[in-house]
């Protein structure tokens, strides 16, 4: 199986007017569980980052507002950073993560990089001051605290400037007890409940992406035709990097046709943190028969290409890669490609058939299925260039 189903969950946190701010994005294992039943702190943000950004889109999960999203201390230390909108992120600092000069130099690097910091669960102390002088948001339990201390925390933090959010808000006598200390935003189940969001998603695999980071790590003049050679052996990565520029938040104005284009898009610097970011979040299944049928098809869709001389051979691999990537995700092959940085006449090669790409594509299923093909140069060729891509999809996994 190509595919897996995704999930999180997310509550809103509400300003004085009750106007949702921004959500706390949460961890789920999957759309019914109830809470968090986190093993592995650092994989659990890797999956919420992963899952915002390159499968259920951050937009269509915040809108606007901000996401705030839990960084465990393995997380805030990493150096190879996330690659999250900074305008729609806020990192928060989990209770646990240790307030020491270790943790105090990775926030100053996440701050300066753009990032706003939320302290989560926070209880001040004087010799904690350096850590809310970076904050911009202190969340406070009124649940763990009680009214009393509560009370206290907010006076003793009012010399500082951070906005405040009183977290754990259960009952009306909760939320008028906060807003009589004129804290900045609420959040807890008497405004809503955590709401589990769920979607079918690409597998990446694990393969791909280690020879991916290994390269990028290797060296900084690594070539775009390099990294396109690695990308384009799967499917899942391919569709993950197309949505993630195809999100709104990206505010990319151009299509995208090649794989080469996207991956100069992205830059190296991100795409280093993409890869990083999928490693961690361990996406990865058993696929290899069907991963060596998308590339056999996309290889041979691009030989034939070049034996006919055709403009612009780099499409026909993506093409053929994206005609089979319904199989792979499991959703319907418009509604996928609907999602992509496409251009039109090249989404209707794919579906419609259409132009010189959708000819090629027509005349490799054909070939693929053992269905009469009325020239017998086509015919000819396509046989040729199979035996190529077949060669070269045996040496690819003898590589890896």
């Amino acid at each position: 199986m190509m595919y897996h189903n995704v999930a999180l969950a997310r509550q809103p946190i509400v300003d004085n007017s009750l106007s949702t701010f921004g959500y706390e994005l949460l961890y789920r294992r999957d759309v019914r569980a109830n809470n968090a039943d986190v093993y592995d702190q650092v994989g659990a943000t890797a999956q919420v980052i992963t899952a915002c950004l390159l499968d259920l889109g951050l937009h269509n999960i915040v809108g606007t507002g901000k996401a705030f999203v839990n960084f465990p201390r393995g997380y805030l230390v990493n150096p190879s950073g996330v690659p999250l909108p900074k305008d729609h992120t806020v990192i928060e600092v989990l209770e646990d993560a240790g307030f020491d000069a270790v943790l105090l130099a990775s926030l100053r690097r996440w701050h300066n990089a753009g990032f706003k910091i939320a302290l989560d669960d926070f209880v001040f102390e004087p010799k904690l001051a350096p850590f809310v002088e970076i904050a911009e948001y202190i969340k406070l339990d009124m649940l763990a605290l009680g009214k009393e201390a509560f009370h206290q925390q907010v006076e003793a933090l009012r010399p500082y400037n951070v906005k405040i959010i009183a977290e754990k808000i259960e009952t009306w006598e909760d939320y008028h007890f906060a807003k009589l200390l004129e804290v900045d935003y609420y959040q807890g189940y008497f405004f809503e409940k955590p709401q589990a969001l769920s979607k079918k998603a690409s597998n990446v695999n694990q393969m791909t992406l280690l020879q991916l980071m290994a390269s990028l790590m290797k060296a900084n003049d690594m070539s775009i035709a390099e990294l396109e050679n690695i990308v384009s052996q799967d499917i899942g990565l391919v569709h993950k990097l197309l949505k993630y520029l195809n999100s709104p938040l990206m505010g990319l104005v151009a299509s995208v046709d090649s794989l080469r284009l996207a991956i100069m898009l992205i830059g190296t610097e991100q795409l280093k943190s993409i890869t990083n970011l999928l490693l961690m979040s361990e996406m990865t299944a058993d696929r290899e028969v069907l991963q060596a049928q998308v590339l056999l098809r996309a290889k041979h869709a691009e030989l034939f290409a070049q034996s006919q001389q055709y403009a612009n051979q780099e499409r026909y691999f993506l093409a053929g890669m994206l005609s089979m990537i319904d199989v792979c995700v499991g959703v319907d092959l418009e509604d996928i490609l609907s999602e992509l940085p496409l251009p039109l006449e090249f989404t209707g090669a794919i579906l419609e058939r259409s132009g010189r790409v959708g000819y090629t594509l027509d005349l490799i299923e054909a070939y693929e299925k053992n269905r009469p093909i009325k020239s017998e140069e086509d015919m000819k060729t396509l046989a040729q260039t199979y035996a190529e891509a077949v060669k070269w999809v045996e040496g690819f996994r003898a590589a890896v």
